[in-house]
């Protein structure tokens, strides 16, 4: 019983020259309305059978000492004078949960996998992110680019969300450029593989249908090794 009595501090100024009483219950629920007209959750502890002289409405004045809700302050003014300190814990709690919240990007609506990301599709929302290491920071960098899988609505969006950039993307057209001596020999073909910078990839060759390997020199050209004709 002690160890609630004591949860916050009582200062008292008592005149009894009024009989009537007003109790914790009353109190805890004149201090739980007061802070949700602020906007701010409650949890506070008075006794509820603790009593105090009465005090008007008017005469009840509540206020913040803290500058976060944690630490609320109530002063009769009355003609029975009278002040007390209660500690508001579901704030504290509350402030612990978002105080790591930071502004992330993320999209408007849930998008499948091989979904090309729009400017309209992304917004920004603040939420606790545990991994900031690959979060996608610039809006930016998300433009034009394609869901390697399907992510939910409001949810932080890494880099590993998306489609790597290939230099040379599979299935598109490249040309294909062999080097026999002082002769160069161009011909049209398909990438079967992703690839980057001078990476191997097997590319198909549209006019003998030859399927060979290459090096990506570029993003439309793969050259082969002269041994490849």
């Amino acid at each position: 019983m002690r160890k609630f009595i004591y949860s916050f501090i009582l200062c008292f100024i008592f005149n009894y020259s009024n009989a009537s009483t007003i109790n914790g219950f009353e109190l805890k629920e004149r201090i739980s309305n007061w802070l949700k007209t602020k906007g701010a959750k409650t949890q506070i502890e008075i006794l509820d059978n603790i009593k105090y002289p009465y005090c008007n409405e008017k005469d009840l004045l509540i206020s913040d000492i803290s500058g976060s809700y944690r630490l609320i302050k109530v002063n009769c003014i009355g003609e029975d004078k009278w002040s007390f300190i209660v500690r508001n814990k579901q704030n504290v709690e509350s402030n612990n949960k978002t105080k790591n919240n930071v502004n992330v990007l993320a999209l408007k609506n849930s998008m499948k996998s091989g979904t090309i990301i729009n400017e309209d599709d992304v917004i920004v929302i603040k939420k606790r992110v545990n991994n900031k290491n690959d979060l996608v920071k610039n809006k930016t960098d998300l433009i034009g680019k394609k869901l390697k899988k399907s992510i939910n609505s409001n949810r932080p969006i890494y880099h590993s969300n998306l489609e790597k950039d290939w230099l040379i993307q599979k299935n598109s057209s490249i040309i294909i450029e062999n080097k026999i001596g002082s002769i160069t020999v161009k011909d049209q073909g398909i990438a079967l593989e992703n690839a980057d910078f001078m990476d191997v990839l097997k590319v198909k060759n549209i006019k003998s249908g030859k399927v060979i390997y290459g090096f990506a020199k570029n993003q439309k050209k793969v050259v082969l090794k002269a041994k490849q004709n």
